[in-house]
Formats: C-alpha cells, structure tokens, sequence
C-alpha cells in the first residue's frame, strides 16, 4: 500500500491518494458532524498532507493525516500511539501537550516527539506507549 490515513490514533492504508483523502474526510465528518470544506495542505518534504474539517470559515476538530510514499523503503513498529497539539504559537504547543500528559500518569514511554509549522499554527506530536 502506497498511503497512510491516521486519525485519532487509527491508521488505514490504502493505494491510491484518492481513495486515502476521501477516508480522512469521511472520518472527519463521521467525529464531527456537519462540515462547510476542507483544508488540505500538503507538506512536499515529507510527503505528508493535512486534512481538516472547515466549518463556518474555521479550521476544525483534529487533523487526520494521510502520509504519502516514500523515497525509500523503510520498516516501522507499530507499537506506538499518536497524538497531535496544534497552537498559535510553539509555547501554547507544548503547555497543550504538558497539560494532557499530566493527566495520563499511565504514560511512561515517549517513542518521539515531532514537530511541524503548518498553516494551522504550530503543530507538536508526541509519539507515546500506551
């Protein structure tokens, strides 16, 4: 399979880019209900496009993720869990992310931590064992 949709901590693949935004759409509207448009930005470097629901001229609800191929292959464990902040500036990012830790005192291994400037504003992922 060339393409990745994760949203919410679930990941489909599937082989064409077509078939992959339309699965991050339906799983956007299926979590949020009525949607007005979409917002789609496309990272080239990764490969990566971001997908959110629009609603009354406002980006919203959580960003499903359809992740495009490859340059190389590559094998990944599938063993850890993903969850994305979005704020307005890097600070307000990572007192999101500090904030929601702190109530899983559960959590006890971060796989990674990304981080990505997308026209949303600052985007922190936090890779986690859980």
């Amino acid at each position: 399979m060339a393409f990745r949709v994760e949203y919410e901590g679930e990941v489909i693949e599937f082989a064409t880019l077509d078939a992959a935004l339309d699965c991050a759409r339906n799983a956007i509207v299926n979590d949020l209900g009525r949607i007005d448009g979409w917002s789609v930005d496309h990272d080239e470097e990764l490969n990566d496009w971001y997908v959110r629901g629009v609603r009354n001229g406002r980006r919203i609800g959580p960003t499903a993720i359809v992740g495009g191929p490859r340059a190389r292959q590559a094998v990944f464990e599938e063993w850890e869990r993903r969850v994305v902040f979005i704020g307005e500036t890097p600070a307000e990012a990572f007192a999101m992310a500090a904030a929601w830790l702190e109530k899983r005192p559960d959590i006890t291994t971060l796989g990674d931590v990304g981080w990505h400037h997308t026209a949303d504003g600052h985007q922190l992922r936090v890779y986690y064992r859980g």
